[in-house]
């Protein structure tokens, strides 16, 4: 509660000194570190995100994700809050606290410490999870090439609570261009489970948001 309490006093300090955006989104699916949230169904989402000159930023977001079946959480509620160092154009890090949460579902909610290394279209993220919570890596590259951009990634990530389900690697690429401000993407992802083969799984998700700055 505590966390939230700074959150919220960073969003309403944010409000009068920042920069700031919103963006909707519609998903094919919501895939989370290579596993399937709402098996292959349609999500909805929103997310706002507040930035300060001086590197600090906060955001918020929220999606009906994550009902695979009636035990499940069916939405999704999250924030976040950091700070960004951009040493030039082509290579910058940040570190910043996450909070996700299942309304419906409190025994799922979980908290992260981000750190983010970018240079040169490549990108070193780590999460260190907090209260026995795994931690969780993943590399990415991004190639740009005019109002396209493609990116490859991989990721892995252990086994929580002993849900062998969640313990392994995954795999992505995508495309997303930008087309009279909306964004569309197509991302491939394949995930291999480290418990059994019968676990693996992949897909393609289509994706098309709008962001507005206000």
């Amino acid at each position: 509660m505590k966390t939230f309490r700074i959150f919220i006093l960073i969003i309403f300090s944010n409000l009068l000194i920042s920069e700031s955006e919103i963006e909707f989104s519609l998903n094919s699916d919501s895939i989370w570190r290579g596993i399937t949230q709402n098996n292959g169904k349609p999500t909805v989402g929103a997310n706002v995100y507040f930035s300060l000159e001086n590197g600090f930023f906060s955001g918020a977001w929220i999606e009906n994700c994550c009902s695979e079946n009636s035990s499940y959480p069916n939405r999704e509620i999250g924030y976040e809050f950091g700070y960004q160092k951009n040493l030039n154009e082509e290579i910058y890090f940040s570190v910043n606290y996450v909070g996700t949460n299942y309304p419906n579902s409190k025994l799922n909610n979980y908290d992260e410490i981000k750190t983010n290394i970018a240079f040169f279209n490549f990108y070193i993220s780590y999460f260190i999870g907090l209260n026995s919570f795994p931690d969780y890596y993943e590399i990415s590259y991004n190639y740009d090439f005019k109002n396209i951009s493609l990116y490859l990634s991989y990721g892995d990530f252990d086994s929580y609570k002993n849900d062998y389900f969640s313990n392994g690697s995954n795999y992505a690429f995508g495309i997303n261009t930008l087309q009279k401000g909306f964004s569309i993407s197509l991302d491939y992802y394949f995930y291999n489970a480290k418990a059994s083969s019968d676990l693996d799984d992949d897909g393609l998700v289509f994706s098309i948001s709008k962001k507005t700055s206000f």
